[in-house]
This record gives C-alpha cells, sequence and structure tokens, in this order.
C-alpha cells in the first residue's frame, strides 16, 4: 500500500526514524561527556552543540524508549485503519506466486 503524508507527518515520521535506527554507543569517559551521562540519569538532557546550533544531544533512555513505543503505537493504528480501507482482494494462490512463495 502506498500512503501520502502530510509534510508535518512525513516530518514526524523522518523524525522518529532518525531517532530509532541507526544508533551508535560511545565510552563515557571524557569529563564533559560523564557530566551529561549523569544528567541523563536524573532525567535531563543534555544538547551538543557546534558553533552554537544544536546538532546532537543526550538523553536518558527512557525518552528512546517513548519515542520507540510512540512509533509503535503510531504504527499499529494506521495497520488497523488500513484493514478497515476498501480494496481489491487478492487471492493467496496470487500472491505466493507473485512473490515465488
Amino acid at each position: 500500500m502506498i500512503r501520502v503524508l502530510s509534510r508535518r507527518k512525513y516530518q514526524r515520521l523522518r523524525t522518529l526514524v532518525d531517532v530509532s535506527e541507526p544508533a551508535r554507543d560511545i565510552p563515557a569517559d571524557s569529563e564533559a561527556v560523564t557530566a551529561a551521562v549523569a544528567n541523563a540519569r536524573r532525567g535531563v538532557i543534555t544538547h551538543l552543540t557546534v558553533a552554537g546550533e544544536r546538532v546532537a544531544a543526550i538523553v536518558p533512555e527512557s525518552v528512546i524508549e517513548a519515542l520507540r513505543s510512540a512509533e509503535d503505537a503510531e504504527d499499529i493504528a494506521e495497520a488497523d485503519a488500513a484493514w478497515d480501507e476498501p480494496g481489491e482482494s487478492i487471492p493467496l494462490e496470487e500472491l505466493e506466486a507473485e512473490f515465488g512463495l
């Protein structure tokens, strides 16, 4: 199914996707990173800046989990809505032949 998303919904979806994956782990051994990690453990977000521009953030893991849960809930809602959309029925045999199953 192809869906046309509004610009706002596309940006929100892209943000969630960008936040969700890919992710990298780095050791927290510098003083600034150690402080940011300590802040994250207390629920505080630390923004990383380049020339005064925010480019990244160190956030509590609970924020990432909440974003993933929100993304999952949106995916489930969209799937449920798709079931209610009218459409052509395609026999299983036709799908299996098309996908070589």
